[in-house]
């Protein structure tokens, strides 16, 4: 572990991250995590991570812009709201107008409101394509007052007595919760912020459920963004973030935990929360 003062650390870690990014642009556009010798597949979730959070760390404008959204344009308008918020939120972090303004439109108003019956396997992933859903149909004028109460009610039959969200209650369900409650401009409830202290821990910020004991980058970004939309400080959010910068691998990407394979979804991951958390504007070069 790097005993350097966290305030040290941060810039390198910036202009890593920068360098890993520019590493994973294909020649012709898009984005490839795991590019190499004959292997270039950019693909439509590696591209929108990619350029979100180049914009996010550094605020430019990307060196192969327009070959970037010459690739979101060919990949097509799939039905599906994964794809489509990866297509709106990737030309909005370029600042390029989508040449296909209607059809995109038409597929969002399409969409169905996919609220889940009864209990699920997991919780994260629809709650993720929920919140997706509802901003995708805000962001296009499309939205309804009686989805954000269903959604709401739904999360509802979710919530733990001890705030937490899942079955058993763990960080990761609660973010994405705490995620859609805010899209559905929907303050929580002090249970989830007690829930929240409950599983902080120092050293690596914070821990899965109040049981678990193997930190992970995911984790960890999931309790300080839980920390965000709750309006609550960190108890331990140096260690935190000390930890996520300890997951950043010697090519500036950011891996699950220390000396693992990095990639572009944990990279975003890690970015976005440390934006989130303000860290980024500290770590500035400019």
């Amino acid at each position: 572990m790097d005993p350097s003062p966290l305030a040290e650390r941060l810039p390198p870690m910036r202009l890593r991250a920068r360098d890993y990014l520019l590493s994973r642009q294909s020649p012709e556009g898009g984005f490839c995590a795991y590019r190499g010798y004959y292997v270039e597949e950019p693909n439509l979730a590696d591209t929108w991570r990619g350029v979100s959070a180049w914009r996010l760390l550094t605020g430019e404008a990307l060196p192969q812009r327009d070959r970037h959204a010459d690739f979101l344009a060919r990949n097509g308008i799939a039905p599906q709201a994964i794809s489509l918020y990866q297509r709106v939120r990737a030309f909005q972090a370029l600042g390029c107008a989508d040449p296909s303004p209607t059809q995109v439109r038409d597929a969002v108003a399409a969409l169905p409101l996919s609220i889940p019956q009864g209990q699920v396997p997991a919780l994260q992933a629809p709650l993720r394509q929920l919140r997706q859903t509802l901003w995708l149909k805000r962001h296009f004028g499309l939205d309804d007052t009686q989805a954000d109460e269903a959604a709401v009610d739904f999360l509802r039959q979710w919530q733990a007595e001890d705030g937490g969200y899942g079955r058993p209650p763990n960080l990761h369900d609660t973010a994405e919760a705490l995620a859609l409650l805010h899209a559905c401009r929907t303050s929580p409830d002090q249970a989830c912020a007690g829930f929240v202290r409950r599983v902080e821990l120092r050293a690596f910020g914070f821990r899965l459920t109040a049981a678990s004991l193997s930190p992970s980058l995911e984790t960890t970004c999931a309790g300080l963004n839980c920390c965000t939309y709750l309006g609550i400080a960190p108890r331990y959010a140096d260690d935190a973030v000390r930890f996520i910068v300890n997951c950043q691998a010697g090519s500036g990407g950011f891996a699950l935990r220390p000396d693992a394979k990095p990639g572009l979804d944990l990279t975003y991951l890690a970015l976005c929360t440390l934006g989130r958390s303000g860290y980024l504007g500290k770590a500035s070069t400019s």
